[in-house]
């Protein structure tokens, strides 16, 4: 892979950009012409990667958000999920966060854990 590509993906993925809006932002950098990164000029590619980096968020990740994705993550090791990322931990989370993202939600994030400490104390497998 492209250095430059890998960068994007990488940034991309420290930003917590899901692919919908990556192809929203490709389509916007490029003027429409294009929707896979591959596709932009190295100008574009240099601009797409500064627009995600300014977009990762700048203060440390809180201890309670980083238990809640490393227990995502052993739920995923565990058979228990099909995907194992961010954006799918945040998905199923918004479920019991009022439809907030889980970043956002810092009241409900006791709740989650025990949830997902529950889940994966379970014999069965349920994927989400």
């Amino acid at each position: 892979m492209n250095p430059m590509i890998k960068a994007i993906k990488t940034a991309q993925r420290a930003a917590g950009i899901d692919q919908v809006c990556h192809v929203k932002n490709v389509k916007q950098i490029s003027g429409g012409l294009t929707n896979s990164c591959t596709g932009l000029t190295q100008n574009q590619q240099r601009a797409l990667l500064k627009r995600y980096q300014q977009m990762v968020p700048k203060q440390e990740m809180p201890k309670q958000l980083k238990l809640i994705y490393s227990l995502w993550g052993q739920l995923a090791r565990a058979g228990k999920v099909k995907q194992d990322s961010k954006q799918a931990c945040d998905a199923f989370c918004e479920k019991f966060c009022d439809g907030k993202r889980l970043y956002n939600a810092e009241g409900h994030w006791q709740a989650v854990t025990e949830i997902l400490k529950q889940w994966l104390n379970r014999k069965e497998t349920n994927h989400a």
